[in-house]
This record gives structure tokens, C-alpha cells and sequence, in this order.
């Protein structure tokens, strides 16, 4: 990634996958019932949409590239397949029709590999090069072009942690059942008075 071209078709191809993880979250919280459920992945897309505009803008510092759909499939592999794969999955079925516990597996496995891409510009040379090219055009220091991948990545770990919370919420209810003990009392002159007074 030594040349700036290539550095900056990459990372708008990761805006360009940010912004369809968005839409990607934004259609689930669509097509789910539960509130909170519903709040959190509103969460997670605002933040996927956050950071779509923020690797533009790093990308457009670098250099003036347009980059295609078929670019970025190959600049970033699986990944890309990954979620427009699960995009299509999302979109296509009625709300009821999705295995959401399943999905939520899927997506958890989807944002380590998110928080993989960035690290890769957390790296001291590939940053070094990337603060040359960004800094040949504006004044900004290595340690700020670092901070924008960190925030990036500390997002994605944070998005990891509230699809845990939302498989937890997609797990089948168990039916009701009556799980008072069984007491029998004796007698009720036998029965300790509690009350603060009487505790020691």
C-alpha cells in the first residue's frame, strides 16, 4: 500500500462497505419487533454510517479515485461478500422469516473482521505512509490519523458486545413455569419478627 492511489481506492472501498453495513443494520431494526433490539442496531448503523463518512473523507485527502462495486470486491475479498451477502439475506425475507440468533452469530464474526481491516492501518508503516500522503495536503500529525482508525476499532469491539446483548434477546423465550417453592408453615407464633428493630 505504498502507492497513494491504491491507499485511497481501499479505504473508499471500506466507506463504500461501511455504508452498506449500515443499511444492513438499519433493514434489520426494520424488521424486528423488539424495542430495545430495535434501538441497538439503529445504534450500530448510525455508527456504520459515522464511519462510511469519515474513511471518505480520509480517502479524498489521500487522493481522487472513483472506485466501482467490482474494485472493492476485489481490493477486500470476503469481507465484501460477507455483507452484501448478509444484505441480500436481510432484505429479501419478511420480518418473522429470519433466524435472528443465527444472524446475530454471523454479525459478531462480521465486526472482528471489520475491526481486522483497521488494524491494518494501525500499523506504524502503513499509518506513516498514509500521514505523508494526508499531510502533503493538509497539516495533520501521525498521531491524529491514528486516533480516527483506534475510534474506529474501539466502535467495532463495542458493536461486538451489543449483538452478544442482542442474541441474548433473540433466544426463544422458556415457557412460563411456576417456580415458587413449595413453603408449609407450622405456625405462625413461631415466625421471627425481622423487622429492623430486632436485627442485631
Amino acid at each position: 500500500m505504498n502507492d497513494s492511489k491504491t491507499m485511497a481506492s481501499y479505504i473508499s472501498c471500506l466507506s463504500k462497505l461501511e455504508y452498506n453495513t449500515a443499511l444492513l443494520y438499519r433493514s434489520l431494526s426494520e424488521k424486528t419487533e423488539n424495542s430495545l433490539a430495535k434501538t441497538l442496531l439503529l445504534s450500530i448503523a448510525q455508527d456504520s454510517s459515522k464511519h462510511s463518512t469519515t474513511l471518505k473523507g480520509v480517502g479524498d485527502s489521500i487522493a481522487s479515485v472513483e472506485v466501482k462495486t467490482k474494485d472493492c470486491a476485489n481490493n477486500l475479498g470476503p469481507v465484501w461478500l460477507t455483507v452484501n451477502n448478509y444484505l441480500n439475506e436481510v432484505t429479501a425475507k419478511k420480518e418473522g422469516e429470519l433466524s435472528m440468533a443465527d444472524l446475530f452469530e454471523k454479525l459478531i464474526f462480521l465486526e472482528s473482521t471489520l475491526g481486522e481491516e483497521y488494524y491494518i492501518f494501525v500499523q506504524m508503516q502503513t499509518l506513516q505512509h498514509l500521514t505523508k500522503e494526508i499531510n502533503q495536503r493538509y497539516n495533520i500529525n501521525l498521531y491524529s490519523v491514528k486516533s480516527i482508525f483506534e475510534s474506529i476499532i474501539r466502535d467495532e469491539n463495542r458493536h461486538i458486545e451489543l449483538i452478544g446483548t442482542l442474541k441474548e434477546l433473540a433466544k426463544p423465550k422458556e415457557k412460563d413455569l411456576d417456580n415458587t417453592p413449595i413453603v408449609q408453615y407450622q405456625s405462625p407464633d413461631s415466625w421471627r419478627d425481622y423487622s429492623p428493630a430486632n436485627i442485631p
